[in-house]
């Protein structure tokens, strides 16, 4: 029997659309869910397996929406964030797991309650995959730094490995609700945007103006020497432990933190 694999963009409405198109050849061929599978096109060359078609399948919003509702009425919120979370995730198998995790829990009486069949390795890989987006959600809402921009506008630069950044959006704006910000993912070369007393929203395919993101106010400037000279006078060369520093503050964070940029 051909596998047909459908082919998702990646993002949650590309996945979602690939849910929606996959569960519609299923119950079209007569050949059920294991007739269809799902890969995520990552820009990069992937493997072609034998006896297996490969259809393309760009993202449609009315599509991922039918598919949002159905989970949301059918599977509840539990299962839904978990799924949104898994998607987020950067691993090509993100996408099977997922629907794979779907048909389960449609399959069931009590869909919500699909969480807790741990022994299906689909639902178990859905929690490893979002453990692993959460677990940096938490990290970047405790290491992301703001810079102030001449303009006034507070920029703040991630790259994070996930596509975590519309988690951060919440946080951030009901955390700085008379703020104009911006929050760049320059691994996607996308942007959160935020206007004061208005809500936030995001930008696709962009590219930061890095000379307009070098020119810091002078305000800035004073406090990023003020909390270097911090940092360097309350610690104790005596009992420095650089080992102990990299576990609760990875290396990977600190290129644009501005109290560990050098001057």
């Amino acid at each position: 029997m051909e596998i047909v694999v459908f082919v998702c963009e990646e993002s949650i409405e590309g996945i979602l659309t690939g849910v929606y198109d996959a569960w519609a050849e299923a119950l079209s061929s007569g050949l059920g869910h294991a007739h269809c599978r799902l890969a995520v096109n990552n820009g990069k060359d992937y493997n072609l397996e034998l006896f297996c078609s490969y259809r393309d399948t760009p993202a449609d919003t009315v599509k991922a929406g039918k598919v949002i509702r159905t989970l949301r009425k059918r599977l509840g919120e539990e299962v839904y964030e978990c799924l949104c979370y898994a998607m987020a995730s950067r691993e090509p198998d993100r996408a099977e797991a997922v629907y794979r995790t779907i048909v389960a829990g449609l399959s069931m009486e009590q869909g919500y309650r699909v969480l807790d069949k741990v022994t299906d390795p689909h639902v178990a890989r859905c929690f490893e995959l979002k453990r692993n987006v959460g677990g940096e959600i938490h990290r970047e809402l405790e290491f992301l730094r703001f810079k102030e921009l001449e303009n006034g506008v507070l920029l703040a630069k991630i790259h994070p490995k996930n596509d975590v950044l519309m988690y951060l959006g919440p946080h951030f704006s009901d955390r700085l609700p008379l703020e104009n910000f911006l929050i760049y993912d320059t691994n996607r070369r996308k942007a959160l945007f935020h206007e004061r007393e208005k809500d936030w929203y995001m930008m696709d395919a962009l590219e930061l103006d890095e000379e307009m993101a070098g020119r810091i106010s002078t305000e800035e400037e004073y406090y990023q020497d003020l909390f270097r000279m911090f940092c360097r006078t309350i610690a104790i060369e005596s009992r420095e432990n650089r080992a102990l520093q990299r576990q609760f503050l990875p290396l990977y964070f600190r290129d644009v933190m501005p109290e560990f940029a050098k001057k």
